[in-house]
């Protein structure tokens, strides 16, 4: 087996800090929440979030900035109105990264042989 020995500046392999990263901005109920009213419909406002929430709108709108300095929300400004939408590009990196670590994991446990260079 080989391993990799990339590492960032806090010693965590580079890829491994930014899916903990997105792990820890998932990590609250709340934007879980959050994610999945976004990922109903194509963008909406705070207000329309509040809505779907039994939050304050200050706590949602603390919620967003969690979600959006992790980058798996943006917002579009328009006019007075802030819309929040998902990244889908970084859904999509997300989402292949954490089925790979789980492919590696149910490897890892069941005795499943493992790829060349795992």
């Amino acid at each position: 087996m080989t391993v990799s020995k990339k590492t960032d500046a806090a010693g965590a392999p580079g890829d491994c800090r930014a899916l903990a990263e997105l792990f820890r901005a998932l990590s609250h109920p709340a934007r879980i929440e959050i994610v999945r009213t976004l990922a109903s419909c194509e963008a909406a406002c705070c207000g329309e979030i509040v809505e779907c929430l039994p939050l304050a709108q200050s706590t949602v709108s603390q919620h967003l900035s969690v979600l959006r300095e992790a980058g798996l929300v943006e917002r579009r400004d328009d006019g007075r109105c802030c819309h929040y939408s998902l990244r889908a590009e970084v859904i999509e990196r997300f989402s292949r990264e954490v089925g790979d670590l789980f492919a590696l994991l149910r490897a890892a446990t069941t005795g499943a042989p493992r790829a060349p260079g795992d």
